[in-house]
């Protein structure tokens, strides 16, 4: 087997990896690349060898694993898409609401002028994201389906979001003999406020493992007591806390923290403005698969998630009305990273005030606003304006879907597995680098880090003797 590391790599969006065994090809997720317009520019180079993948693999949901399927549909690729339930239904929304902004963002472009394409035209469309759509085929988790007489997949729960796994595919080498590669896709890890921890590890030869957080621990301290410390310094001077969160998995999780809090009278019962469509369908999803395995069965037992003060926002009108809206209260919106949805205009109108407060509750990656903010920059460009920032910026370090480099190195050693090799990706490069260093010294397990645009061959590959 060749892999092919074509994203996700020294980086942490655009994940997609190639894999090719004899004449076959597959690939592991097709991700969005996200965040500065030099990382976006790659979504735009056409795929020239779409049509010759048999199927993709798809991990989970999120728009940096899942972001770019359309496109490649329309590069020519007409296999299946391989993944569980609940990816499918999240992704039935996640790509429709993806390729809505793209439309909208042409269509903007060419009413302004603004681009140096005539015209600008979208990324994809919303009939490549039907059509994609109708290639994805659902697979319940640890069922080892068999693709073709020389590969079978099996799906296995990681953790991170509704409906994520790692993925285990057995293979047969240049010999004839049998080979297990697993990648690991997102791994969540045991403080996960509603979800339950990945499982545990499957025997394998070669290990793909996200490093995302290589070089960085999460917070021990519980999640609700940092939130609620933050709300109440905002609340308190009559403020708005504006918390940009992704639309799946952290908007449950902050609605749930929030209710607690509430519940609890550790912070005041202000209204909690849900602005965001999508979070909105997420949440009905959420609701759908409520189901036992994922989801804590402490989480299940309380059945309802959501404060008895929240009210969703379905309009752009109501949206713009909110603008105008006295604190207290708490706006959540998406994007988690302030790239784009209606949190920017929420940021845009409440980050001039000293009595408001933004928290972001989740990874900022380099070149995106929220990772502006987070490096204490005094100045914030959003749409075309420098604007001051005067409200108060908090991080709540203690919420993230991944697990940290202590959380992956634990459960590798909890599932007793001993790879030849452990190959990351997912990761900035001192991260990576970081972890790399961790696990030979803390695993004696061999381990690289994947380039961009590196191949390996895994039936001719060196391996160090045991460290």
């Amino acid at each position: 087997m060749k892999i092919s590391f074509l994203g996700g790599a020294g980086g942490v969006t655009g994940s997609k990896t190639l894999l090719e065994i004899g004449k076959e090809k597959y690939l592991v997720d097709y991700g969005l690349y996200q965040g500065s317009s030099k990382s976006r520019e790659k979504n735009w180079k056409r795929f020239h060898i779409a049509s010759q993948v048999s199927a993709v693999f798809l991990t989970h949901a999120h728009i940096d694993h899942s972001g770019l399927l359309p496109r490649l549909w329309k590069d020519g690729f007409r296999g299946k898409v391989y993944c569980t339930r609940e990816t499918f239904k999240l992704c039935e929304i996640l790509l429709v609401d993806s390729a809505k902004i793209h439309e909208e963002d042409a269509k903007y472009a060419n009413k302004k002028q603004y681009s140096r394409h005539k015209p600008a035209l979208p990324l994809y469309t919303l009939e490549e994201v039907e059509e994609i759509l109708k290639r994805f085929e659902v697979v319940n988790f640890e069922k080892e389906i068999k693709v073709s007489k020389n590969i079978s997949i099996t799906f296995y729960w990681s953790g991170h979001i509704l409906g994520s796994s790692f993925l285990r595919i057995r293979y047969k080498d240049e010999n004839g003999q049998e080979k297990k590669v697993v990648f690991s896709g997102d791994i969540g890890h045991k403080r996960n406020v509603l979800l339950n921890p990945p499982a545990l590890l499957c025997e394998m030869d070669y290990l793909i493992l996200e490093s995302t957080y290589g070089d960085k621990l999460h917070a021990r301290i519980p999640a609700k007591e940092v939130l609620g410390m933050y709300l109440n310094a905002i609340l308190k001077r009559s403020g708005v806390a504006v918390i940009p969160s992704f639309s799946v998995g952290r908007t449950q999780d902050v609605l749930f923290l929030v209710k607690e809090l509430m519940d609890e009278n550790k912070v005041p019962k202000v209204p909690v403005i849900l602005d965001s469509p999508l979070s909105k369908k997420a949440n009905k999803i959420f609701n759908e698969c409520f189901t036992k395995g994922c989801v804590k069965d402490e989480i299940m037992e309380k059945g309802d998630i959501y404060p008895t003060t929240i009210s969703e926002v379905e309009s752009a009108e109501e949206s713009k009305n909110i603008a105008n809206a006295d604190g207290p209260m708490i706006i959540i919106s998406a994007s988690g990273m302030i790239d784009g949805g209606r949190v920017v205009h929420h940021v845009k109108n409440r980050v001039v005030d000293r009595k408001n407060g933004i928290i972001l509750v989740g990874y900022q990656p380099k070149g995106t606003k929220g990772r502006f903010l987070l490096d204490g920059e005094k100045m914030l460009r959003l749409h075309k304006q420098e604007l001051p920032v005067n409200a108060t910026i908090f991080y709540v370090n203690s919420l993230s879907a991944h697990g940290d480099y202590l959380d992956l190195i634990e459960w590798i050693k909890d599932s007793k597995v001993d790879p030849k090799l452990i190959i990351l990706n997912h990761g900035e490069e001192n991260g990576s680098k970081h972890f790399k260093m961790l696990i030979e010294s803390q695993l004696e397990i061999n381990a690289t880090v994947a380039e961009y645009g590196e191949e390996f061959n895994l039936d001719n590959i060196y391996i160090k003797n045991k460290l």
